[in-house]
């Protein structure tokens, strides 16, 4: 099997030692760099583009979104491996959303960070579970595709797609904002389309992904 050339950022001296010793005892896997800071880990990882990125989530300052982002950007054939104590869905999310191919509990380095690293190697994608429980990263990718539509809306669709969730039927909606009945299935035909949703109780789930309403605004059942 080839070498798999990993570089380490974290800016934790004794989390650096464990994972370092967790993987200097395995054959095809060599640590070619470790970094204390984000500006050194992006000065590296443009330089000589490593198999795999370990991004540990205390790099002081920085953005967990943002640091993916920039490694990306100057080595966009790095795979990268986020690396963190505890984490929840959204930071999951984020790290999917970003770019990364996995996240990685540091309970677990020392029985399960070479085989992880492996596996990202050949392709596979790794979210251990959040601690307040998972959700497919296939979701969240859908789920910002979603909230992307949603804000490129105009002012007046947005308002359709909120009172639709606030379970206003379109006759009430028609007369709430001054058009015709008519005009009212027509945008929301279109919004829907755009969503490629079929129903209204999907349309109000996307509102309220999209923070449009609230979870207690919704009354459609």
């Amino acid at each position: 099997m080839p070498e798999i050339r990993v570089h380490l950022a974290d800016s934790d001296h004794f989390s650096r030692a464990g994972i370092v010793g967790a993987l200097t005892a395995q054959q095809d896997i060599v640590i070619e760099h470790i970094a204390s800071s984000m500006s050194e880990a992006l000065a590296n990882a443009a330089q000589s583009k490593p198999d795999i990125f370990l991004l540990e989530t205390s790099l002081s300052g920085e953005s967990l979104f943002q640091s993916i982002k920039q490694l990306m950007a100057v080595s966009p054939t790095s795979k990268i491996v986020v690396m963190a104590t505890r984490y929840n869905r959204e930071e999951v999310a984020q790290a999917y959303d970003a770019g990364s191919s996995g996240i990685i509990s540091k309970s677990s380095i020392n029985t399960e960070l070479p085989s992880a690293l492996r596996m990202v190697a050949s392709g596979y994608q790794l979210f251990a579970p959040p601690s307040d429980g998972w959700e497919y990263p296939v979701r969240y990718e859908k789920r910002t595709e979603n909230q992307s539509i949603v804000r490129a809306l105009s002012d007046r669709d947005r308002q359709l797609v909120s009172l639709v969730a606030a379970g206003l039927t379109n006759v009430q909606i028609s007369r709430a904002i001054h058009i015709s009945e008519g005009s009212v299935k027509l945008y929301l035909a279109r919004i829907m389309d755009d969503l490629s949703v079929t129903n209204r109780v999907q349309l109000a789930v996307i509102a309220a992904e999209s923070g449009l309403v609230t979870s207690d605004d919704l009354q459609i059942a």
